[in-house]
């Protein structure tokens, strides 16, 4: 699959080489290939990513029934299905933002004819790049437009499919914490015989619920660092075309583009702060019980829950930074840095 991509991907990073070799006059052109490559390059970190850890994931997949014995099971299912909703959605959304943003460039053609004759930049094309050799006759465009559609319908696939598998897995867990947290609700309503078995219990539940955002976390980890480090270029190279390029069309089609990119980040962001403050919420839980009544022996086990509970779980990405709506403001002031440094170039 990557290998395919390589016929798009050569041209752009030849003219976006080139480009930067004159001097940068066509700031625009050189911001237009930059989007592509680093969404392209990107793709291809998360697939290398996904394939070196494709074992532990399909594991993770799979683990979501090994929950299923402590109970709530139906509120699972409402949240898997709840994802599938979110993942139709965004992939809905991303095949026709990808239509729209390939069909653009058709509309503007005649605009882009003085400009085809002085940079020799084909018109019409989703990204436009020079290459060596001519694409003014049939069939020879329509194979290279029909191979950049192919290459933007899979990058936009597989960024949009990976996210929403991290996402349905962090939505999992944190609906996990709420079961927890509803069983430590109902402590104080349970007969004092059965008490230390329901504690047990508990703790068990938490266990498995840490050991499981761990392996989420160790799973996706190298490639949460696109996240966090890629994704600012991106925005801003996307703000800089949008306020710089003369076609209306064109406008359009990268403000589509924007959005989507800062629908994703914030997904992913969203979603981490979720299991952050769901975990913490287990420390409040089972200080509010009237836990100083109970025995020795379970006043050390609430304590222990309670010492665990104040270290929140979290996504690391490969240690640059914990995903959270934290690092999401980050992200969107290092693009505005990056916004402001492409102006002073324009």
């Amino acid at each position: 699959m990557i290998l395919s991509l390589l016929p798009c991907a050569i041209p752009i990073f030849v003219d976006f080489i080139s480009l930067f070799q004159d001097s940068m006059k066509n700031l625009t052109q050189i911001v237009e290939n930059m989007i592509a490559l680093n969404c392209i390059i990107g793709m291809v970190y998360m697939v290398i990513c996904f394939i070196s850890n494709r074992k532990t994931i399909r594991k993770l997949v799979m683990s979501i029934y090994r929950f299923k014995k402590y109970g709530y099971w139906i509120k699972t299912i409402e949240v898997d299905n709840r994802a599938n909703l979110f993942c139709k959605v965004f992939m809905f959304y991303g095949i026709m933002g990808n239509f729209v943003y390939m069909l653009m460039p058709q509309l503007s053609v005649q605009k882009c004819k003085a400009s085809m004759v002085e940079n020799k930049m084909p018109c019409g094309l989703v990204v436009r790049s020079q290459f060596p050799f001519k694409l003014d006759h049939s069939p020879i465009y329509e194979i290279v437009f029909v191979h950049q559609i192919y290459t933007c319908t899979m990058v936009s696939i597989v960024v949009l499919s990976l996210t929403m598998l991290l996402c349905g897995l962090l939505m999992h867990t944190v609906n996990q914490l709420n079961n927890l947290r509803a069983y430590i609700r109902k402590l104080q309503e349970c007969q004092m015989d059965k008490l230390l078995e329901r504690l047990i219990y508990i703790i068990r539940f938490h266990i498995d619920i840490i050991k499981y955002s761990k392996e989420i976390a160790d799973a996706f980890s190298t490639m949460l660092l696109f996240y966090i480090t890629l994704t600012s270029l991106v925005l801003s190279v996307l703000c800089f075309e949008i306020i710089m390029v003369d076609a209306f069309e064109d406008s359009v089609r990268f403000s589509l583009h924007l959005v989507g990119w800062l629908v994703i980040l914030f997904s992913v962001c969203y979603n981490g702060q979720l299991l952050i403050d769901e975990s913490l919420e287990v420390a409040n839980d089972i200080y509010s019980i009237q836990w100083f009544n109970f025995s020795v022996d379970m006043q050390q086990k609430v304590q222990m829950i309670m010492l665990r509970s104040q270290k929140p779980l979290s996504m690391s990405a490969a240690n640059m930074g914990i995903v959270s709506l934290q690092a999401f403001l980050k992200v969107m002031s290092t693009a505005y840095s990056f916004f402001t440094l492409l102006l002073k170039f324009k």
